[in-house]
C-alpha cells in the first residue's frame, strides 16, 4: 500500500472510531432518559391508583 492510501485509512478509521463514540453517548443519554420516564411514569400509577382508592372511599362516605 502507499504511504496515501495508509494515510486515508488512518483518518477513516480515526472518524469511524469518533462516530461510535459519539454514538454510545447518544445511546446512554437515551438509556438514561427513558429511566427516568419510567420511573415517573412508575410515580404517576402510584398517584393515580391512591387517588382512585380516595375518591372510592368518598362515594361509600356519601352513599351511607
Amino acid at each position: 500500500m502507499t504511504a496515501d492510501k495508509l494515510t486515508q485509512l488512518d483518518h477513516t478509521s480515526q472518524l469511524i472510531n469518533y462516530q461510535i463514540k459519539v454514538v454510545t453517548e447518544l445511546l446512554d443519554k437515551a438509556w438514561y432518559e427513558l429511566e427516568l420516564a419510567r420511573s415517573d411514569l412508575r410515580d404517576l400509577i402510584i398517584f393515580y391508583e391512591e387517588w382512585e382508592e380516595e375518591i372510592e372511599i368518598k362515594r361509600k362516605r356519601l352513599s351511607y
